[in-house]
C-alpha cells in the first residue's frame, strides 16, 4: 500500500443504510486515523496524510497484535 492513503470522509445521512455486512462508526471530535499492519511494523496516518505513529504509540503497539499483512 502506498503512503499516504486516501481516507473516506464521514457524511451526514437522514437514515442509516441496512445490510448484513455494514458497520457503523460514530464520529467524535478528534483525529480520524488509518492504521495498517505490515510484516514489520504498524503505521498510523491522519486524514490529512500526516504520519502520527509516534504520537499514538499506544495504538501502534496494540496494532502490533494484529495479523501481519
Amino acid at each position: 500500500m502506498d503512503w499516504p492513503v486516501s481516507v473516506a470522509l464521514a457524511q451526514a445521512v437522514p437514515t442509516l443504510p441496512v445490510g448484513a455486512d455494514l458497520h457503523y462508526e460514530p464520529k467524535m471530535d478528534g483525529d480520524r486515523l488509518v492504521m495498517w499492519r505490515t510484516a514489520q511494523t504498524v503505521r498510523l496516518q491522519t486524514r490529512s496524510g500526516r504520519d502520527v505513529t509516534p504520537q499514538w504509540m499506544d495504538l501502534a503497539l496494540a496494532g502490533m497484535q494484529l495479523p501481519r499483512a
